[in-house]
């Protein structure tokens, strides 16, 4: 009968085959995939993430744009002010923003006995839809005092008590922040006291 005659080369040899064989099959202290919350830890790439889209509701005063949550009716006319950033907080220096309002189907635009304006809960059931007021370059229009990422519109004075649902949409001009809508918000007018 032959005989097996043990080398220091045999040797390696053996080890390496054992500790590949041992590598292949799973590790009882191998990571494990985490369940629960922790969710998926395998790489994917990521999506480009949104701008930061602010519309804010202001007044002149004393040369500055105040902040305001609602108006007496005859009193001052409404500036809509929009902000658009990326997510560092860097303001966007080129692009449009479009001023949109809440209109109900069919009513006539501008007409000051019969408004169409319709407050935001309106165009989510589908009673109104979403109407064009202009669109304004960022950093032009009546705010170009503040700055880049900053578009304004006077939206004017309002003569009947009345909620009316705005929202802006910003569109890009270059890949520096992509396209994106605020969440609507609600402006109301007041019976003056």
């Amino acid at each position: 009968m032959p005989q097996l005659i043990v080398t220091p080369r045999l040797i390696v040899t053996l080890l390496a085959a054992a500790s590949f064989a041992a590598c292949a099959s799973e590790s009882p202290v191998a990571p494990s995939p985490l369940s629960g919350e922790g969710g998926d830890l395998s790489a994917k790439p990521s999506a480009a993430l949104p701008g930061v889209y602010d519309l804010s509701f202001t007044v002149w005063s004393g040369g500055v744009l105040q902040p305001v949550s609602s108006l007496p009716v005859k009193s001052q006319e409404l500036i809509l002010k929009a902000y658009v950033t990326d997510n560092s907080g860097s303001p966007a220096t080129k692009g449009r923003v479009t001023f949109e309002y809440c209109s109900y189907k069919g009513g006539p635009p501008n007409d000051i006995t019969r408004p169409d304006e319709a407050p935001k809960e309106a165009c989510e059931d589908g009673q109104a839809t979403w109407a064009r007021l202009d669109s304004v370059s960022v950093a032009s229009g009546f705010c170009p005092s503040l700055g880049a990422g900053y578009a304004c519109l006077n939206f004017g004075i309002v003569s009947i008590p009345r909620v009316v649902g705005f929202r802006i949409r910003y569109e890009p001009q270059g890949r520096d922040i992509p396209a994106g809508t605020t969440a609507p918000g609600n402006f109301t007018w007041v019976e003056a006291g």
